[in-house]
């Protein structure tokens, strides 16, 4: 009876929600076109592509005759603290293009050059408290999608991919990787001087899609300063309150697109590996072996789409997740690194996400296509992987562990200037054993900076741990959110199904139904008082039953005076835990930390307060070093106490210490070493030597020292080189 309750629920359902999505994703038309009516009748910036000569010398100085002839622009205005008023300090942009690149140099003018910040050496870093400037392109001339590209005053390089206005800009230090896992082979360096400091930026033509249905095209184009000393985010237009409104961006002007050298090669890169190993069992005999491998990645383009293959893919040089203290019930999210993954994997996107790549764990083979076609975006990829742990603990309901052919396939339209509609198909299967999910998803732009974002997904699973039939079940998922820099407020409603947790995605919560609500101030000042942030929180949620399982409310307030910033939380929880133990916890986060521009930065996050009946006392200092802009030193202490109420003593249940030393001996060749200890005497030992000999071709020496609790240890010499070899034969 109850399954035919269900059966006809979840037809109800999906007869009403999808076709609710695709209506509201049509009206999103006109709700967008509303919304931007005002700003379309404001003609935007501009600036004319000039063709060079003879190209630019990437090298951090404007003495070539190239940046005299070229286009020249500034007057950037704050966006950050006091939005639309001018920049306190000038700042000259000149862009200019031949045929196989697009060239950008910034002219930042500095009183008082001592209090230049640069301090992030590594590629794809987040530059939080650096100077740095920002090239921003919307290739396609769509208002939602752009390429950024980033340097600081040391001439790191940062690139990222954003959709849908930064909508997979995610900054949590669980959930970062999403936007910032794209690269692509581009020339940047930086070089200061009395009064200023440069940056020099040569775009490939051939990196980048964008349209090649007429011979001239127009490009969405911002610039964009952070002037850390004065607390100043500047902008060449005006964004309103959101950093990445790609719809209000100017217009790079006149790109002849017949004189442009846009082919992209054929490329292979084969790589080689040699791994010596020592494995010792606690009180056992040591065994030796050396193992020699190789393997293949390709990318085939094909007009506006991608083909990426690759064949026994080895990521050993990728340093292992850190050991992170997780003391909420929401599983941690960590990023991608894998190569193979990071090309489309904003793509895979949805608001909650039926694909999350890192579940596919031990990847021995696969392929991925990835491309645009008039509004649409496709991506498909499939993959043959196994488990990396085959002694790891297997959940009733869950598929048994074996190797498992993958296949996922992404499909999204465009809709009005800044709404998208798309549907997702997941598979992971084996045999009669599977677990597939698909879903529709929509995303509509409404006046004032609200987004409307709705999914509906439906799981299949057979063949499961302890399962005697095929399950299946649904999600809905409806959000009214507005981010902006300012004010931004957060309205959820979410149906996690009883039996809907899709092993391909990251789904926080299962057997939940009802809403979360969130709202928050930020503003940041000038003078002594840089920043006052808070944050408001509730939540209440049930089982399928009607039972409360979830209620939470919390507050939470932010201040920076002089680079020094605090934060308060407090915040209390009733909620039931897997044993279906209710439980009330009351407990107060922590911040403190100390950002000055140069050589030192101290934060330490924490936790106190009673959870699950039990008093508990979390801290995590770490501080950074940088005695020089190529060296730095991190520590990072994480200890967790708790204490039951008929004690007096606090139990240690769980402290690690982790150690990490960077040198950067130039822009593509540094050195990485960490070191890994816990209470339970575990040790992890990382080395890294990484050298890009030349773009893309990379040579690797890795060192890993590992002990697991019972005293086993494993020692491993990695020496992998890969070389790119390219093309124009097919």
């Amino acid at each position: 009876m109850r399954s035919t309750i269900t059966q006809c629920r979840n037809l109800c359902v999906f007869s009403v929600v999808v076709p609710l999505i695709f209506c509201l994703g049509s009206l999103g038309v006109l709700s967008v076109e509303a919304a931007n009516a005002s700003s379309e009748t404001l003609a935007p910036r501009k600036i004319e592509a000039i063709r060079a000569e003879t190209p630019p010398t990437i090298d951090g100085e404007l003495d070539d005759a190239c940046w005299k002839n070229s286009a020249k622009t500034g007057e950037l205005i704050q966006f950050e603290p006091q939005n639309g008023e001018p920049a306190t300090q000038p700042t000259t942009i000149y862009l200019a293009y031949d045929a196989n690149k697009l060239y950008v140099a910034f002219e930042c003018f500095k009183t008082d050059m001592d209090n230049l910040a640069a301090n992030q050496t590594r590629r794809d870093a987040f530059f939080f408290s650096d100077d740095h400037v920002e090239v921003l392109i919307d290739t396609f001339l769509d208002g939602r999608n752009c390429y950024t590209f980033a340097l600081n005053p040391l001439g790191t390089q940062t690139d990222r991919r954003l959709t849908n206005e930064g909508a997979n800009r995610r900054t949590g230090s669980s959930s970062i990787g999403t936007a910032i896992s794209w690269d692509c082979d581009w020339e940047g360096k930086a070089g200061t001087q009395a009064d200023r400091w440069v940056a020099e930026f040569a775009i490939p033509f051939a990196e980048l899609r964008f349209s090649k249905a007429t011979e001239t095209v127009t490009w969405g184009i911002n610039f964009w300063r952070n002037d850390e000393a004065l607390s100043e985010e500047q902008t060449w237009v005006d964004l309103g309150e959101r950093q990445y409104a790609v719809s209000r961006f100017g217009r790079l002007t006149d790109l002849p697109i017949s004189d442009l050298v846009t082919k992209r090669p054929v490329k292979f890169k084969p790589y080689a590996t040699l791994k010596p190993q020592v494995r010792q069992p606690n009180r056992g005999e040591t065994e030796t072996a050396i193992k020699a491998d190789a393997g293949l990645d390709l990318r085939y383009p094909i007009k506006d789409f991608t083909v990426d293959l690759t064949l026994n893919p080895d990521f050993a040089q990728i340093e292992a997740d850190p050991d992170l203290v997780n003391i909420s019930d929401i599983p941690l999210r960590f990023p991608e690194k894998r190569p193979f993954f990071l090309e489309g994997n904003e793509l895979f996107q949805m608001p909650l996400d039926l694909f999350y790549s890192r579940r596919v764990e031990d990847l021995i083979g696969g392929g991925k296509v990835i491309g645009k076609f008039s509004k649409y975006n496709l991506a498909f990829m499939g993959a043959v992987a196994g488990p990396e742990d085959m002694d790891k603990e297997i959940k009733e309901g869950e598929l048994p562990l074996a190797n498992y052919n993958y296949s996922v396939l992404r499909l999204q339209r465009e809709v009005g200037r800044t709404s998208s509609i798309g549907v997702l198909g997941v598979n992971k299967q084996r045999g009669s054993a599977y677990d597939r999910a698909g879903g529709v998803d929509a995303r509509v732009q409404l006046p004032a900076d609200l987004n409307l974002n709705l999914e509906y997904a439906r799981e299949w699973k057979a063949g499961g741990l302890g399962m005697v039939e095929n399950t299946a079940d649904d999600l809905i998922f409806l959000q009214l959110v507005r981010q902006s820099n300012v004010f931004s407020v957060d309205a959820i409603y979410a149906d996690f199904g009883e039996h809907f947790n899709p092993e391909t995605g990251f789904v926080p919560r299962v057997d939940r139904r009802g809403f979360v609500l969130s709202s928050r101030y930020n503003k940041q000042y000038k003078g002594a008082l840089e920043r006052l942030r808070g944050e408001v929180e509730y939540e209440r949620l049930a089982n399928h039953t009607g039972e409360l399982t979830n209620h939470r409310a919390g507050v939470s307030g932010l201040l920076g005076v002089r680079n020094f910033f605090f934060l308060l939380g407090p915040e209390w929880y009733y909620h039931i835990n897997e044993d279906d133990i209710p439980f009330t916890d009351r407990t107060v986060r922590f911040f403190a930390g100390w950002f000055p521009p140069k050589y030192v930065q101290i934060r330490n996050i924490g936790t106190i307060g009673v959870r699950e009946n039990k008093n508990i006392f979390f801290i995590r200092p770490e501080i950074t070093i940088r005695p020089t802009a190529k060296l730095s030193f991190e520590f990072i202490l994480q200890r967790l106490h708790e204490r039951a109420p008929e004690t007096t003593a606090w139990q240690l249940s769980e402290w690690t210490r982790r150690f990490i030393v960077n040198y950067q001996f130039a822009q593509r060749m540094y050195a990485r070493a960490s070191a890994e200890l816990t209470v339970e005497k575990e040790r992890r030992v990382f080395a890294l030597f990484a050298y890009e000999y030349r773009p893309e071709s990379t040579f690797f020496i890795v060192y890993n020292d590992n002990q697991d609790v019972e005293g086993d240890t494993e020692r491993i010499v990695f020496i992998k080189i890969s070389h790119l070899l390219k093309s124009e034969l097919f």
